[in-house]
């Protein structure tokens, strides 16, 4: 019997001489199957739309030349998928809105969230929607295509950037050729592009050849690119719709040089190099991973070392007094060597400092209450490490304020105490002044009580 849910690749609508060539699209070579060729773009359109839903296409790509995407249609069935809780089988469910056949089952909704962002790739849904426990609220993800804003003005977008992936075994555990990235590279990915322009990384990053674009939403973009010596490295730049905004230059350079003041330090992520021209921008060494791809799929113990390598950190980069920010699983990068594992920590409130510089709202379920009000205080690090320890401690999203209290709490995972739980509901308290001292000194009371 056939899928709910077939993966086909997009369609894409391209003038080849006089003639628009539907076809499908895969990347890495023009060597779709070639549906239909028409006279006139208008004619193509509408076969092409006709079939996308006929044959259940997930997207439809129209070129307005070689290098630029003038337009982006979805099939109504892959609008959106969706996470929620279902009693039914005591699980998480990944579930098509359009459909009734969930795509796969996980224990904890962070499990299924990493299942659906991988599935998202793979299929082309357009929007992925994580729900809480009571199916009210929901965070949302769009498709890359969406997020990297490919349809505008003067984005050139490469067709040829990435070789097709091979069939997965099963839609949540690609084959071994994926990337390692929150989502596989497929029909769906925008790719590593090269050789990079300025207008392509947002920077003039010397002797950068090659970028794939992270996350180029807000005021601060993020960019991944091969490094000398075999390394990778993370590209931190600020937009340039933003650049030339008053007090911007000097919102990035406040953290960023007590960054590079430290950044010699075991757990500070190493800077490579560093700019001013055409926007503020630092590239820093980065690992394999971040916190975000993999901090719950680690064993307990090593999330309670990683925990030490953050609270390190912090206390070298801030001692007890600074104000310091930007203690997000995204921000924390897991290095590898000699067999064993080290945390360090990049961005250090960069990206806090230039959003409130442009008067950008701050929003996140790690954020200090203090910081979604425009202002740091000398333990929103410390509140920000607890953020971190009761995501990897209960594997739940951090509580909203005010103060958690202990004894509502989630049970800890496995084979951390529930002796944890006083020390979490202290550093997550909504007054500065009720939070321990330090990063180290709240490090410290939740390694024994572990």
């Amino acid at each position: 019997m056939e899928q709910e849910v077939p993966r086909r690749p997009p369609l894409e609508i391209i003038k080849q001489g006089s003639l628009w060539v539907v076809e499908d699209y895969r990347q890495g070579s023009r060597t779709g199957e070639t549906h239909a060729t028409h006279d006139s773009q208008l004619s193509a359109m509408r076969y092409a739309k006709s079939k996308m839903e006929a044959d259940r296409h997930p997207c439809l790509v129209r070129w307005d030349s070689p290098r630029s995407v003038g337009g982006l249609y979805w099939n109504p069935l892959f609008e959106i998928l969706t996470v929620r809780r279902d009693e039914l089988v005591g699980g998480w469910s990944v579930v098509p809105e359009a459909g009734t056949c969930a795509m796969t089952v996980a224990s904890t909704r962070q499990e299924a969230a990493d299942r659906a962002k991988k599935l998202q790739g793979l299929y082309d849904f357009k929007h992925l929607r994580v729900y809480d426990g009571r199916g009210e609220e929901f965070e949302e993800r769009a498709h890359r295509f969406l997020r990297n804003d490919i349809t505008r003005s003067g984005v050139r977008f490469d067709p040829d950037a990435v070789a097709e992936i091979p069939e997965p075994e099963q839609p949540d555990e690609p084959e071994p050729g994926t990337t390692s990235s929150d989502e596989p590279a497929g029909p769906s990915d925008v790719g590593t592009v090269g050789p990079a322009s300025p207008g392509q990384l947002g920077a003039s990053v010397p002797d950068v050849t090659q970028v794939e674009f992270t996350d180029t939403d807000g005021a601060v973009h993020r960019y991944s690119t091969p490094w000398h010596g075999g390394t990778d490295a993370q590209i931190l730049t600020v937009s340039r719709k933003y650049a030339t905004d008053e007090g911007v230059p000097e919102a990035f350079a406040e953290p960023f040089e007590r960054w590079q003041a430290h950044d010699g330090a075991p757990n500070v992520a190493a800077i490579h190099e560093s700019g001013t021209d055409p926007t503020s921008w630092v590239a820093y060494r980065v690992g394999a991973h971040s916190l975000a791809d993999i901090g719950t799929e680690l064993p307990a113990r090593s999330r309670v070392e990683v925990l030490g390598d953050v609270a390190d950190a912090v206390d070298t980069v801030g001692g007890q007094s600074t104000t310091l920010c930007g203690l997000v699983p995204e921000n924390v990068h897991l290095l590898e060597a000699d067999g064993g594992r080290r945390a360090t920590v990049a961005n250090w409130g960069i990206e806090w400092a230039v959003r409130e510089a442009v008067g950008l709202a701050h929003d996140g379920p790690f954020l200090a209450p203090e910081q979604r009000e425009g202002r740091l205080t000398a333990t929103t690090a410390v509140y920000q490490l607890g953020a971190l320890a009761y995501w990897l401690c209960c594997e739940q999203r951090p509580p909203d304020p005010p103060s958690p209290d202990p004894a509502t709490m989630p049970r800890p995972i496995q084979s951390v105490s529930s002796r944890v739980k006083p020390h979490l509901a202290r550093a997550l308290a909504a007054d500065p002044d009720e939070r321990f001292d330090s990063a180290g000194a709240f490090y410290r009371a939740l390694a024994e009580a572990v």
